[in-house]
């Protein structure tokens, strides 16, 4: 999968002189972790979500709402209804700290995603 950082750097109309001088990455790594030659450790991912205002998954090329199809659109916005709502009914019955609850519904999910991955 292929990261947005070229994509947010043009379109902020920035050089790869800018970001060095605007981020303190030097021009030749950035332009390896645009590339896809090296990537960036976690905390390089957060500082560059932050400067472009993005979230890191985003900043890393994961799909994003906007990338779908109008059809995928209602989809997921279906799905993401239906999921809140099941989730919703399930947590007026728990009695797990909201700590616990939060846990299990991200364990879910994330096994739910690696089924349909």
């Amino acid at each position: 999968m292929k990261n947005r950082l070229k994509q947010l750097r043009k379109e902020k109309g920035l050089t790869l002189d800018d970001i060095q001088s605007q981020t303190g990455i030097k021009r030749g790594t950035y332009n390896n972790y645009e590339n896809g030659t090296t990537n960036p450790k976690l905390e390089t991912w957060q500082a560059l979500s932050d400067f472009f205002e993005v979230s890191v998954p985003y900043l890393q090329g994961e799909l994003a709402y906007d990338d779908l199809m109008p059809e995928g659109k209602k989809l997921c916005s279906d799905l993401v209804g239906r999921i809140n709502d099941v989730i919703n009914d399930e947590l007026k019955y728990s009695e797990l700290s909201s700590e616990e609850n939060k846990r299990a519904i991200k364990l879910a999910l994330q096994s739910a995603l690696e089924y349909y991955a």
